[in-house]
């Protein structure tokens, strides 16, 4: 939720946006018109990563203005398309094999599609997945934030019939969703939700006889909604010292992290093939031998560039299959 009365109209969220160049004087006018409701040529040049709800020193969450007004004047996608899309991922039957435990794991909608990731004694828990636990993020990206905004009271109620006391979140976007977004819709979320990082740490702490240091230069693709909940960024770092992997310094990293940028394309703004470029080589010039991904669609986007550079990609889950010995490393 966008909070006005935090708003100095300092222009940051704007002037250190990677994806728009302008200067103080734009950045403070194009907020100004925002903030009182009007278009702003911004909304025509935001590619949704989210970054300036972490940019802005205030905390006034900026984004989430922005995904308002572009709903409002800035229509991507025909009516048509986006009712199409909604359809696609909306679950109309009715609730099957519920577990009833007091932890489960969502999977979103990457079950099947991404089973691989899923494998092994670390997934050896409860999970539910599919389509009545889709998370609805893209229709932020879509530019159409009413309809996440519209099935995130279904996606919680889904949740919560598992009677589960704590949710762990496969997907980064499914966590933005539940430990931000819906209690900022006034949804009330009867669980504690768990990122994968925080639960993966959690796990090799337990298992830290069984651990062997992989010893690996890696670089770490943060996803576009991690932007949400940055707080729980140290889970990600303590992760890598744990299992013995250490994350470069590099340009894009943190909050100044490249998103895979596949948006441009999907809003009609571009081909984001330059950008991955610029990610995947900064990443290779500051050392990395391998880049850790989070989010599946990251490295989907990001394949192309990755393979031409020869960086190998690693699924974060995967670096604690690594370490306990279940998985080999191989990124020849």
């Amino acid at each position: 939720m966008f909070k006005l009365e935090q708003c100095i109209l300092c222009g940051e969220c704007l002037l250190q946006c990677q994806w728009m160049d302008v200067d103080l004087d734009q950045a403070v006018k194009w907020k100004k018109l925002m903030n009182s409701g009007q278009h702003a040529p911004a909304l025509d040049r935001c590619i949704t990563c989210y970054g300036c709800n972490e940019i802005c020193p205030q905390k006034a969450n900026p984004f989430d203005l922005i995904a308002e007004l572009q709903e409002k004047f800035c229509r991507f996608f025909p009516e048509e398309s986006i009712a199409a899309t909604e359809q696609k991922y909306t679950f109309s039957g009715e609730l099957r094999d519920i577990p009833q435990v007091d932890r489960v794991m969502t999977t979103c909608v990457f079950g099947k599609d991404e089973a691989a990731l899923i494998q092994g004694e670390l997934y050896n828990l409860p999970k539910v997945g599919g389509k009545p636990y889709f998370c609805w993020l893209l229709f932020s990206h879509m530019g159409v934030e009413s309809i996440q905004r519209k099935h995130a009271g279904d996606l919680v109620s889904n949740l919560a019939k598992t009677g589960a006391k704590e949710v762990v979140c496969f997907h980064d976007d499914c966590y933005a969703m539940l430990a931000r977004l819906a209690p900022e819709y006034g949804i009330d979320v009867p669980f504690r939700p768990v990122h994968l990082a925080e639960y993966l740490v959690e796990y090799v702490k337990k298992n830290a006889d069984r651990i062997k240091p992989i010893n690996l230069d890696i670089s770490y693709q943060r996803p576009c909604a991690s932007r949400h909940t940055p707080e729980k960024e140290h889970f990600i770092d303590e992760l890598f010292e744990l299992v013995g992997v250490r994350r470069v310094k590099r340009v894009y990293d943190r909050e100044k992290a490249l998103c895979c940028a596949a948006v441009k394309q999907l809003l009609g703004m571009g081909d984001p093939a330059e950008d991955q470029e610029k990610n995947i080589l900064d990443a290779k010039k500051s050392g990395a031998q391998a880049m850790v991904y989070l989010c599946p669609m990251c490295r989907n986007n990001l394949f192309v560039a990755a393979q031409k550079n020869k960086l190998p990609f690693i699924f974060i889950g995967d670096l604690v299959r690594m370490a306990l010995g279940e998985l080999s490393l191989n990124i020849g």
